[in-house]
């Protein structure tokens, strides 16, 4: 649990505040790796605040992202910290994308996906964030995007991803592509996982933790060694490999609960994953 009253956050969130000159009504949270248990030495310590489009962070030179800007405001504890501005026009372009996404899950014509990495790493942070200032805004945020349904689109989107990269692993075999199938086959075990610790409720998007975040998963112990297996050791075992990954995910989609797996991603499992 973050503790923001530990010295050197209390810092961070007071140097946050004056970069972007944060009043007391306004939503500054802290977010990423710190919060989320995952930090190592070397993580950063990232702040978000809700501004107004058109502001920058004071003091530091300003990335400029899809509907972000993030600047680094100083090294404080050892770590280095970034501020990000939210922006209004941003926000609303992500309310309709994730939206239509959120709106096709129950639908069985198939999936829309976001098309930035940046979304989706600003709704597990939004979902995830602990608020430093305007907690009601930030509980406002979270209804008004949807990330209550966060994890229920990575479960399809990651599904249904591991079903079709399975079925290109099969086609690579069959033409005796071995090298280009096990690559493919740690591609799909990647989203397989994805799938996984979407099922766990886990929305951390970033390819980085993957499999930090598979150890500390409550996953099956049997389950945990072939995702760890299909990424880090695919070897040459290929065929195997891949015909035990294809039983095993067609069983996690057809037995998940139907708020979480949509119509699209149970009808693939059942007609590609025999």
């Amino acid at each position: 649990m973050l503790n923001l009253t530990e010295p050197s956050i209390a810092a961070a969130v007071e140097a946050a505040s004056v970069a972007v000159e944060a009043g007391a009504d306004d939503l500054l949270f802290v977010a990423g790796s710190v919060v989320d248990g995952l930090a190592n030495d070397n993580s950063d310590l990232d702040l978000y605040f809700l501004g107004r489009d058109g502001d920058a962070v004071i003091g530091a030179e300003t990335t400029v992202r899809k509907g972000e800007k993030s600047g680094t405001i100083g090294v404080i504890g050892g770590r280095e910290v970034s501020v990000s501005i939210i922006e209004p026009a941003g926000l609303s372009r992500l309310r309709a994308d994730f939206g239509d996404c959120l709106g096709a899950l129950g639908q069985g014509d198939g999936i829309v996906q976001l098309e930035s990495q940046n979304d989706l790493k600003l709704l597990h942070r939004v979902r995830t964030g602990v608020p430093v200032r305007g907690e009601t805004r930030l509980h406002s945020l979270r209804q008004e995007l949807g990330t209550d349904r966060l994890a229920e689109y990575l479960v399809n989107v990651h599904g249904v991803a591991a079903v079709n990269r399975l079925v290109d692993v099969e086609g690579e075999l069959a033409e005796g592509g071995e090298d280009s199938a096990s690559w493919m086959l740690r591609e799909a075990s990647s989203h397989l996982a994805r799938f996984a610790l979407a099922l766990e409720g886990q929305t951390n998007p970033a390819p980085k933790w993957l499999v930090k975040l598979l150890g500390r998963a409550r996953l099956a112990p049997a389950d945990r060694a072939l995702l760890l297996r299909g990424l880090l050791e695919p070897g040459r075992e290929t065929k195997t490999l891949l015909d035990t990954v294809k039983i095993r995910l067609r069983e996690m989609v057809l037995t998940a609960p139907d708020e979480l797996v949509g119509p699209y991603l149970r009808r693939q499992a059942e007609r590609k994953l025999p």
